[in-house]
């Protein structure tokens, strides 16, 4: 697996962060001063992880269409 940059955006450290952010929340652990600052940081988590699974999507669509483009050619 290629090394990924320190800056890039790791899908599974955002979705464990949002899980932390909840359940402080949940929990009622977040300090009150703090929760503004916690629900944006969520909110950005959220967004990031959104266009994340949006992007990986259409990759997987285009290699599945490439791959069905490929069989129908083997077919002829």
């Amino acid at each position: 697996m290629a090394a990924r940059k320190k800056t890039s955006f790791v899908y599974s450290e955002a979705a464990n962060e949002l899980e932390t952010i909840l359940s402080e929340i949940e929990s009622g652990d977040a300090d009150i001063d703090e929760l503004s600052d916690k629900v944006e940081r969520a909110a950005g988590l959220i967004k990031n992880c959104r266009e994340a699974l949006s992007g990986t999507e259409l990759r997987v669509r285009k290699v599945v269409e490439e791959l069905a483009g490929d069989e129908e050619e083997s077919e002829e």
